[in-house]
């Protein structure tokens, strides 16, 4: 081939590639244009803003240990400079905020499309990034409304409702849309709601659930929407309901029509709430968790995760008689039980309430005396401030468990009263014992590698936290000697961690 022709056949490739190369640019730029200096910098800042948001939700996000709320309200006694001083201390690492984002408090005129966030923005603008905020989002709280149906969880105009959902969950995702300005610790978790099964007959909540979750969905993909928790039944002058029977009567009723309806779609997590007395009945949660499980599967939610968003032990004598005085020894174990034994069944994360700080109601009874610190009034109290033996066993427990495969959490004995689980963390056992017997049992656990191990009292050897004037020395512990891979111990009626030297 001559090179004439060799010269025409590359001219005309040339020609051909610039041609398709022209059609490309004209229909859409290969490259972006240069960005001006503010445009780099705004684009910059989202992306990092991003990035961080992305980050944050990691620290923390599988730890099961949760507190509602882990802020406390300021006082002017003290604690004002400390909201969540006490919970980034304790270990808590989830926050459930006792202010709902509720439709009427945002969007005060409802003629009008004007949303003012400006409680929520500093309210969650103050939430440490070490701790991750779960909230609820509603329609209504007990009350009539105008921008409700009467005696109905719907709204009445639908469009201007869920309009305001996507405008909250937009402005707090993450994203860098339409977030709020200094952003640092994005939502990415929602509770429709709470309770309606406690709610006096307001309906159709099934459809409030489902199309809430459909709109944080399209404004969030990534979000997380739990349904509004299945509130524990309580008999007047009688407390809350334990028995299995009794309480699926109740639930049959109130509750499971919700989860009929939805038939499998409309939330991610489920969420029920129990509390009781240090009398063992941390355990009856157990056979209700598994009917639970069943009912789940049956309506379509097979597998979803389980919170228990609320959940609470208590100290002191409550006003109701039939709630039995309460030292606060047993309220810190039980606090200990009633995290160690739902974890050991697979539910994802434990709420105590309410809430790190007493003075739920202010009425000396049973949520008024289930916090960790006292709040200087009523029955029992020990002064403003004060924290209870239930804080400092928190604290141990999670700086002892923090970091463990929760997926992985064996139960070695749930026999004769007598309950051994083993976690592993940084692929190290840890096993935590107790005994609900009055009187003490031997007990031996095997597969030990070392030659020693470390017994420590899960509650404080005082009988007040007011008496612990050093945490690091507030414990009771004992080194043993392992023999055959095995230790044989006593245990009496205080929870233990034991952990190879």
């Amino acid at each position: 081939m001559s090179n004439g022709v060799n010269k025409l056949i590359i001219l005309i490739i040339v020609i051909i590639a610039a041609g398709i190369g022209a059609y490309f640019i004209f229909q859409k730029p290969a490259f972006p244009e240069p960005l001006t200096p503010s445009e780099r910098s705004s684009k910059t800042s989202t992306l990092e803003q991003s990035i961080e948001a992305t980050k944050v939700q990691k620290i923390g996000k599988d730890s099961p240990f949760g507190m509602h709320p882990a802020y406390i309200m300021p006082s002017g006694q003290g604690y004002s400079e400390k909201s969540f001083q006490d919970a980034l201390n304790l270990g808590v690492k989830w926050h459930r905020p006792s202010m709902y984002m509720v439709w009427p408090a945002v969007q005060k005129d409802l003629n009008s499309q004007n949303y003012d966030f400006s409680r929520y923005d500093k309210y969650y603008g103050e939430v440490p990034s070490e701790i991750n905020i779960f909230a609820n989002i509603t329609s209504r709280i007990k009350q009539e409304s105008e921008y409700t149906l009467a005696g109905s969880f719907l709204p009445v105009d639908e469009q201007k409702y869920l309009n305001f959902v996507k405008a909250v969950v937009e402005r707090y995702d993450g994203d860098g849309k339409n977030d709020m300005p200094g952003l640092k610790n994005p939502i990415l978790y929602w509770q429709v709601g709470n309770e309606p099964n406690n709610r006096g007959g307001i309906k159709d909540f099934a459809k409030f659930q489902k199309i809430t979750y459909q709109v944080i969905k399209e404004a969030c993909s990534q979000c997380k929407v739990l349904v509004g928790g299945a509130a524990q039944p309580i008999v007047p002058n009688k407390g809350f309901v334990m028995d299995e029977r009794e309480y699926f009567d109740r639930f049959s009723v109130e509750y499971e029509p919700i989860l009929k309806e939805l038939n499998g779609e409309g939330f991610d997590i489920f969420d029920f709430h129990w509390y009781g007395t240090a009398g063992g009945d941390y355990r009856k949660l157990g056979l209700v968790y598994e009917r639970i499980k069943v009912l789940l599967k049956n309506y379509g939610f097979d597998g979803v995760p389980v919170w228990i968003t609320e959940m609470g032990a208590y100290s002191g004598d409550p006003i109701e008689t039939f709630f039995p005085y309460q030292t606060e020894t047993q309220q810190a174990a039980d606090y200990l039980k009633r995290f160690i034994y739902p974890l050991s069944l697979g539910i994802e994360k434990i709420f105590p309430a309410f809430g790190l700080m007493e003075g739920f109601k202010g009425k000396d009874d049973y949520f008024d005396h289930t916090g960790f610190i006292y709040d200087g009034k009523g029955s029992n109290d020990l002064s403003y401030g004060v924290k209870k033996l239930s804080y400092y066993t928190y604290k141990k427990m999670a700086e002892t468990l923090e970091g463990s495969d929760w997926n992985n959490i064996q139960t070695i004995q749930e026999a004769d009263d007598v309950y051994v689980y083993k976690f592993s963390k940084a692929g190290k056992p840890i096993w935590v014992a107790w005994n609900d017997n009055s009187a003490s049992k031997i007990i031996t656990i095997s597969g030990i590698s070392s030659t020693q191990i470390k017994i420590t009292e899960a509650v404080p050897k005082y009988e007040s936290g007011k008496d612990v004037a050093d945490y690091n020395t507030a414990f009771n512990t004992e080194t043993k000697s392992v023999s055959s891979e095995k230790l044989t111990i006593t245990l009496k009626n205080m929870p233990v961690f034991i952990k190879e030297k």
